[in-house]
């Protein structure tokens, strides 16, 4: 077998392990589809069933260019039962679940630098008996972080501006937001998104741009009272203890991703010059967030966690059972996140 190696900055490659996703998703056509050119810094191993990623390499191979998995080292976990492309089971929530683990226990044991997850199924795993809400969990348990979270970057097309958002609250019912969000929270998650911007995109003194949790803010807590009660007494205390930092908000959550939104369109000329347009940007909830990223970035956002011991980043989009097996997959995610995987592990290093 002939193992892809390259050589990276510092005269050693970058070790990446990616696991599979769910076998019955497009997981497997997305990471072949974006190893045809893989990043010349990144010793790459893939985590999942060899026999399935050689059948999706054999059959889509005609309809779309693939890397061919020979090519790289594979971690094989066999599956139990056969995989019918589209049709999720228990069967592929477990296995989807054993890539992950596999690939975040040989990282722990030091085998590799960074993570890239493919897509899972979340009512699989919970069909399967692991009742996690998502990769991101997991990844923060095994690794030990206490304070993590769901960092989404995406590099526009248009203008090369990067959009950095982080989520305070990720996967929990709409309802229990107000509930959960507290001082106490806010400052974790801010603390996570500075230390982010400043060490691994090395923004000195970044600017972040913090979003309200009501419609226009509360409108002085005539439309809620968060804002008014805890949030922006919390943000003065912030601005007082962070003076490195320059701190926007709360901004109302229907006009906060207008100056994003200018930025990442850019003028005619493809530029992307907007005054005020923030470095990073925190979201208090998951569909406040990625709705935004998801219109501008759909194919070009990357999910990655901070605070973990390691790099871990993932495309931002899910299974797509409605079209797997079918070679119309877009791999375009999957390989910005395993280059921003290469990248920020190098910066790590230094």
């Amino acid at each position: 077998m002939a193992r892809v190696q390259r050589e990276g900055k510092m005269g050693q490659n970058v070790r990446l392990v990616i696991s599979m996703g769910d076998p019955a998703g497009i997981g497997p056509e997305v990471v072949l589809k974006a190893l045809v050119n893989p990043p010349p810094e990144a010793e790459i191993t893939l985590v999942g069933a060899r026999s399935h990623l050689q059948a999706t390499y054999t059959q889509l191979r005609e309809i779309t260019p693939l890397a061919n998995p020979d090519d790289f080292e594979i971690i094989d976990i066999p599956l139990v039962e056969p995989v019918i492309w589209g049709e999720g089971t228990a069967a592929t929530g477990a296995a989807s679940f054993a890539y992950l683990e596999r690939a975040i226990a040989a990282t722990l044991a030091g085998e590799f630098e960074a993570i890239v997850t493919a897509p899972i199924n979340k009512s699989l795993w919970q069909a399967a008996g692991h009742n996690y809400p998502g990769q991101t969990e997991v990844l923060a348990m095994r690794g030990g972080a206490k304070q993590f979270g769901m960092l989404f970057v995406a590099r526009s097309p248009h203008s090369q501006w990067l959009l950095i958002t982080l989520l305070a609250t990720t996967h929990i019912p709409l309802n229990q937001v107000p509930q959960v969000l507290n001082p106490d929270l806010m400052a974790r998650k801010l603390d996570l998104l500075v230390r982010c911007l400043q060490q691994d995109f090395a923004l000195e003194q970044p600017k972040v741009a913090i979003a309200g949790l009501n419609p226009h803010s509360g409108e002085e807590g005539n439309l809620g009272r968060e804002e008014v009660d805890w949030l922006i007494p919390w943000l003065e205390q912030e601005r007082k203890q962070r003076p490195d930092v320059e701190l926007i908000g709360p901004v109302p959550p229907d006009t906060l991703w207008v100056k994003p939104g200018q930025a990442w369109y850019g003028d005619r000329c493809g530029n992307s010059p907007v005054a005020g347009v923030a470095d990073g940007y925190l979201a208090l909830y998951h569909d406040q967030g990625l709705i935004p990223v998801k219109l501008m970035a759909f194919d070009q956002a990357i999910n990655t966690t901070i605070g973990l011991p390691f790099v871990r980043t993932s495309p931002d989009h899910g299974t797509a059972f409605d079209i797997a097996g079918r070679g119309i997959a877009r791999g375009e995610s999957m390989a910005a996140a395993i280059a921003l995987a290469v990248e920020l592990a190098e910066n790590r290093r230094q």
